[in-house]
């Protein structure tokens, strides 16, 4: 089985972070994101992936190439201009024709069972299997309504409170077999939501959904990419980075200098190259990446912080994000929340 994660969007929610480099390779954790969902597919044995590609294609392919660092083949699908779900998968076909597919949305991250939904495809000979969810407030999201054999019977696109009635939304993990791409228009804007989802349902063909309860976020926003690291942090998924694990749950990096009274308080990861200077606190939640510098008594909490940072002394840093080479000065207070992008200064 082969896979297609699509990754065209710009990431307009996430700016200033994703002002100039792809969401869908910010980091996490010390790694690209798209590694999570690499290492998703090579658990069910996906050797072959095509990037449906569209914002800042030479970034993602700088991080990936041909995929043979992470042990899978990789293709990328460019989109010319901006072809919508379903159009981005017609867009990938040539690379994965004639064979079942899975399709991740680039900004999810799930641990929907891959193994166990592929056995719910096969034996219910379907089509397509749409990965499915609970959530608390489904009004941001498509819902999908299934029958008593777990059949989709109808899509209702992010509903009002009050048109609301099922919990379960499209999670952005599908299974399809080759014939769904022949329900998809070649070098259209088309969407699978609104239009390669009702034509299947209209053709009445075998469409499953398969409800998981686990984990599942979209990383789309600061918030959420802030606290998908929380999640990480706390063994939701494995941390991938190349760090030595501490006793006290701090990852640490290379050559990390640390100043005398100085606190490393886990989880937590610090990033090769980091200097945390005389009394100076990381504390619980937090991830500083290669090349950051927390000067004299500062103290860094549940924040994320890119290459190459520097804070002054007497900051308090918490639940803020700051982006590639951000400056801040000393004395400096940053209100929770705070997202800064790259080689900003405060």
């Amino acid at each position: 089985m082969k896979a297609i994660i699509l990754v065209g969007g710009q990431g307009s929610r996430m700016r200033p972070l994703t002002s100039h480099l792809p969401k869908n390779i910010v980091p996490v954790c010390g790694v690209p994101f798209l590694t999570y969902q690499i290492e998703y597919l090579k658990s069910v044995g996906v050797k072959e992936i095509v990037f449906s590609i569209g914002y800042r294609p030479e970034d993602i392919r700088a991080v990936y190439g041909d995929g043979r660092r992470h042990g899978v083949k990789i293709h990328y699908a460019l989109e010319k201009a901006p072809l919508g779900t379903a159009g981005a998968l017609k867009n990938s076909e040539k690379f994965v024709k004639g064979s079942p597919v899975i399709v991740l949305n680039g900004d999810i991250l799930t641990d929907i069972p891959l193994a166990k939904m592929i056995n719910f495809h096969k034996k219910n000979k379907d089509v397509a299997t749409l990965g499915l969810v609970r959530v608390e407030d489904p009004t941001a999201y498509g819902l999908v309504l299934l029958d008593k054999k777990n059949y989709v019977t109808k899509f209702l696109e992010k509903p009002a409170a009050d048109e609301i009635v099922t919990d379960t939304i499209n999670a952005g993990v599908y299974l399809f077999e080759p014939e769904v791409f022949d329900y998809i228009p070649a070098g259209q804007n088309y969407s699978a939501e609104r239009g390669l989802f009702p034509s299947l349902l209209k053709d009445k063909k075998n469409m499953g959904g398969y409800v998981w309860e686990g984990y599942w976020q979209d990383i789309g926003t600061p918030w959420k990419y802030l606290t998908t690291h929380w999640d990480i942090l706390n063994g939701a998924f494995p941390v991938y980075a190349e760090h030595t694990s501490l006793s006290n749950k701090v990852y640490m990096g290379k050559g990390v200098k640390i100043g005398k009274g100085a606190l490393l308080k886990g989880p937590a990861i610090i990033g090769d190259g980091c200097v945390i200077a005389e009394g100076a606190r990381v504390l619980p939640y937090s991830v500083l990446g290669k090349g950051c510098v927390i000067e004299k008594n500062s103290s860094v909490t549940r924040s994320v912080l890119w290459d190459g940072v520097s804070v002054g002394s007497h900051v308090q840093l918490e639940e803020v994000v700051l982006g590639r080479h951000c400056k801040v000065l000393d004395f400096t207070k940053l209100a929770k929340g705070s997202v800064l992008g790259d080689h900003a200064k405060a």
